[in-house]
């Protein structure tokens, strides 16, 4: 990835997960990731990216 100076602007993704207790609505972390900015920008809908002919051109 080229540096443009926007990482500190874009520093990525935080998904985590919290087990709520239902009583006193106490969030309790159970798992955490942070995953980096992507390289490019993606075009599809398609989890992951679909790299099929059909798909890369638009079809």
């Amino acid at each position: 990835m080229t540096d443009t100076g926007s990482d500190s602007m874009h520093p990525g993704l935080t998904i985590t997960v919290y087990r709520v207790d239902p009583e006193t609505m106490k969030r309790t972390p159970v798992y955490s990731r942070s995953l980096s900015p992507a390289d490019e920008p993606v075009f599809s809908l398609a989890f992951p990216p679909c790299r099929c002919f059909r798909c890369t051109k638009g079809g």
